[in-house]
């Protein structure tokens, strides 16, 4: 029970009745009498303050949450009592979620029920447990809140940004996908896999007539090409402390899983096979070759549960555990991070070691605020260090980076935000140019 600003007004002007007592007598005297009509009004509306059991609270909300995504909440209320109550709700959250609004505020008429949204924002991947909801409840009118706690415990799973992968659906049914940076599928017929004949239309190319099957059936005809299939794109990350950093208040590694979510998804659908391993100084996760769509929950799950650690990376024991597992000629993508030549040695020699068999891709993620540092014109004089080091960590970085490219080791190097549509635009073209 908690006073509220009504009570704390009526109070307060008692102050100036005895303060005029203080040279009239008869004020002070209805000071007195004031003081007690207001006792006796609070004393009342104690009394009558709405119990917890005549007030239930519902919560409504999807197990499964998308990294990142605003999730829309309900709070469902019902008054069970007869009295106008005006109503605020405050979410209990774990770490890592946020509310918006963190407040639901409504009056609810006596007998009836209402309900209250919010969006749900989780910043980590992981399991949640959302355990209670603060109840704070005035009568109109009234002097007291009643402030309770509903225990209504929930699990919630943040998953990568699964969303994404929903939008991109929509966005390819409507023929979108340019419009958004990304580069469309390639369609029945553009391709280099033979997979049908068919009748010879207006604007065809005439090399892709079968004069065999056109002499057979004394009618042009013409051979349809589909995208090659089943070819192999392998993703190996990289979870030790390359990728701890955070950027607009969400890790890298996240920006890393959601491109791979994204990237699965893609492949899947092109009907190629699919892979994953997640590395640290050990082998932390690792999902066999799958092929068709359905097992993109697979995929999911796979990356579910990564987590940075801070430990040095072990690519030796990466590489050698992927060529175990990878016989056939596939892509081959590294995403971690590349400081400068000499520290990324290993990563340089080991995908110049893929080079030969695979097709492999370096993926990294460009610092924006180091880039901005090195840009930024000089104010004062402590301008010039911070400048000369961004421009000294850009320059190796770059130095790596080239090392990998004259080892014939492909290298998209992109802002987290621009990752998963330019990762998406690379594995299409390299479909399109028939590098598999």
């Amino acid at each position: 029970m908690l006073p509220s600003p009504r009570l704390i007004v009526m109070v307060a002007a008692a102050a100036p009745i005895f303060l005029a007592g203080a040279f009239v007598d008869a004020f002070a005297a209805i000071g007195i009498i004031y003081l007690l009509a207001l006792g006796a009004a609070a004393a009342l509306d104690a009394i009558l303050l709405p119990r917890r059991r005549r007030i239930l609270v519902e919560r409504t909300a999807p197990e499964r949450l998308s990294l990142a995504v605003p999730e829309r909440i309900t709070l469902t209320v019902r008054n069970l009592g007869r009295r106008s109550l005006q109503v605020r709700l405050r979410e209990l959250l774990p770490p890592g979620m946020q509310a918006r609004p963190e407040e639901c505020a409504g009056t609810l008429e006596g007998g009836t029920e209402r309900t209250f949204t919010y969006r749900l924002t989780a910043r980590r991947r992981g399991q949640y447990r959302l355990s209670a909801v603060d109840v704070r409840v005035l009568p109109a009118p009234g002097l007291f809140y009643r402030q309770f706690q509903v225990a209504l415990p929930a699990e919630a799973h943040v998953f990568p940004n699964v969303a994404n992968v929903k939008r991109y659906d929509l966005l390819l049914r409507r023929g979108l996908t340019r419009e958004e940076g990304m580069a469309r599928l390639r369609q029945l017929g553009q391709g280099w896999q033979f997979e049908s004949l068919r009748p010879f239309a207006e604007g065809d190319d005439l090399s892709r007539v079968d004069w065999k099957a056109t002499a057979r059936r004394a009618e042009l005809i013409v051979r349809n090409y589909e995208v090659e299939r089943e070819q192999n794109v392998t993703v190996a990350i990289d979870v030790g402390r390359a990728t701890a950093g955070e950027f607009e208040g969400i890790s890298r590694l996240d920006y890393l899983v959601n491109a791979t979510l994204m990237l699965g998804y893609v492949v899947l659908r092109q009907h190629d096979w699919f892979s994953l391993v997640a590395f640290s100084d050990r082998i932390e996760s690792y999902l066999p070759p799958v092929r068709r769509l359905q097992n993109l929950e697979r995929v999911a799950r796979a990356l579910y549960a990564l987590e940075p650690r801070l430990v040095e990376a072990d690519y030796a024991a990466a590489c050698r555990f992927l060529d175990l597992k990878n016989r056939k000629r596939g892509l081959i993508c590294l995403m971690t991070d590349v400081i400068d030549r000499e520290a990324s040695g290993t990563i340089v020699s080991y995908m110049a070691h893929y080079a030969r068999r695979h097709l492999p891709l370096a993926v990294t993620l460009a610092d924006p605020q180091v880039r901005s540092a090195a840009g930024r014109p000089l104010a004062e004089a402590g301008d010039l260090y911070v400048k000369a080091a961004a421009l000294d960590v850009l320059a190796a970085r770059e130095e790596a980076l080239q090392a990998m490219r004259r080892m014939g080791v492909g290298v998209l190097d992109v802002e987290p935000p621009q990752l998963t549509p330019e990762l998406i635009n690379r594995y299409l073209l390299i479909k399109a140019t028939h590098r598999l």
